[in-house]
């Protein structure tokens, strides 16, 4: 039996990653669809290289549209992602400080989760909350990849500047990092490493809400 996810990312680097993961956590025993919804993906390369297309705005506006409604009479999951790198802007609304200080990951992924069902509309989510799983990367979908690229327990655990570090990680492996999709593609096969989402859900906490997030098929 086929089981479908439906992605709404901020871009299709972001989409790849997600695909992969989902992918693996399931391995071979189930076949699961994955259909993009948020962005759209084409077969041009210029479209699979315009990482601009999308982002979070897109994302919250997408979950506030009819369409979002609609994806859930053709998909049994949906799964929503968003960075909260820019969560502080006004159109955004989480705070990531108190008192200078960095929130908990926890209580700015579930901030942002609230966000994100005030924008579905709370009737519908209840009715479906079962199928709505909910991807807060904190607080880039980067650091996800730190874990299995990085050496340093402290750099593994970033939230922060995470492009920046995977960029250094990555070229001391002699692999050129780009964000671009088929980049993507090829680092999101280190999901497949022996223990790879062991060391994730170790040092990232948003990586971990997400994989206990996904659903017992």
């Amino acid at each position: 039996m086929m089981t479908s996810f439906a992605l709404i990312t901020e871009g299709i680097t972001d989409q790849v990653t997600l695909e992969a993961i989902i992918l693996e956590h399931y391995a071979s025993d189930f076949d699961i669809d994955i259909n993009p919804l948020q962005p759209l993906r084409d077969s041009t390369d210029e479209n699979r290289q315009n990482t601009n297309f999308g982002g979070w705005e897109k994302v919250l506006e997408y979950c506030s549209l009819s369409e979002f409604r609609d994806c859930l009479l053709f998909n049994e999951y949906v799964v929503i992602q968003i960075d909260t790198d820019k969560a502080e802007h006004k159109n955004f609304g989480v705070q990531l400080t108190e008192n200078g200080v960095d929130r908990p990951q926890i209580d700015v992924i579930r901030d942002v989760v609230a966000i994100l069902i005030n924008k579905i509309g709370e009737d519908f989510y209840n009715e479906f909350r079962e199928q709505i799983i909910f991807a807060i990367s904190v607080h880039s979908i980067e650091c996800w990849f730190l874990p299995l690229f990085a050496k340093l327990n402290a750099t593994k655990s970033k939230s922060k500047g995470c492009t920046d570090a995977l960029i250094l990680e990555t070229a001391k492996k002699n692999l050129i990092f780009k964000k671009e999709y088929e980049v993507y593609r090829s680092l999101a096969r280190s999901f497949k490493t022996k223990n790879a989402f062991q060391k994730c859900e170790e040092f990232n906490e948003s990586f971990s809400f997400f994989i206990k997030s996904l659903p017992n098929l």
